[in-house]
């Protein structure tokens, strides 16, 4: 991936690729901001779990298919967890 040349330093941050090509590089994320995106997606997943028919409908109206409401859900209960273990010291094992 290419570095972008752009003068605001908000923006570069936001947008330069610079070592995407390496799955295993270590980024900083605030612990508060972890516990946040854990929160969210753990609500996410409540939601979706008890989604009434019309919301289930979008859900597979917009994925074509692809993941039912009931797997996603699952799954970002999965995410949330782990991301919290991260914080509790487990190291994201549940």
């Amino acid at each position: 991936m290419a570095y972008l040349d752009i003068t605001s330093k908000t923006a570069s941050i936001m947008l330069n690729t610079d070592g995407t090509d390496n799955p295993d590089q270590l980024v900083g994320v605030a612990a508060a901001e972890l516990f946040e995106w854990a929160w969210l997606i753990g609500e996410l997943a409540c939601w979706l779990e008890d989604a009434d028919e019309h919301t289930r409908a979008d859900f597979d109206r917009f994925f074509g298919g692809y993941r039912t409401a009931d797997k996603t859900a699952w799954f970002a209960a999965h995410i949330a967890e782990r991301i919290a273990a991260l914080l509790d010291g487990d190291r994201g094992q549940p």
